[in-house]
């Protein structure tokens, strides 16, 4: 006579909760409403009283419904090949950003450099605003402080 190691009522919640059912797709044996699973489940606790390990209990069941009845276990290399790709697609959105506020400024010194050469060709470019430009800008601030 074979003594049973673990508690059948265990054993039991185990299976039913980590094995999918063959009759409602998509659910565990636990969570199919079917009376069918509800008799699979009297037959997992008669092998599991009469003294079957969980292993013997799983292999006879995958034996007669399939290795679909163990779920889906995605292989790691689609796990692992998911996150290179989120970090490589990470990695261009930085640098299209870094791009992209930098080219405000690199726009700016071209129309600044621009300007200096259409003005004539011995016109130095200064790098500091002029005292005009100063006053012209603190009449706008002071107007929009008004409003």
């Amino acid at each position: 006579m074979l003594v049973a190691l673990a508690d059948p009522d265990q054993i039991l919640q185990q299976l039913s909760t980590d094995l999918m059912s063959p009759y409602c797709a998509g659910r565990t044996i636990a969570a199919c409403p079917s009376p069918q699973a509800r008799q699979l489940e009297d037959h997992i606790l008669a092998e599991a009283k009469s003294g079957k390990s969980r292993d013997q209990i799983e292999q006879e069941l995958v034996a007669r419904f399939g290795r679909d009845i163990v779920g889906y276990e995605p292989p790691p290399v689609l796990l692992y090949g998911s996150i290179g790709l989120g970090l490589v697609a990470l990695l261009l959105l930085v640098r299209m950003g870094r791009r992209w506020s930098s080219k405000p400024r690199t726009a700016a010194a071209t129309a600044t450099a621009t300007a200096a050469v259409g003005a004539g060709a011995g016109a130095a470019v200064s790098a500091a605003p002029s005292a005009a430009e100063l006053e012209r800008l603190e009449d706008a601030l002071d107007e929009i402080d008004d409003f």
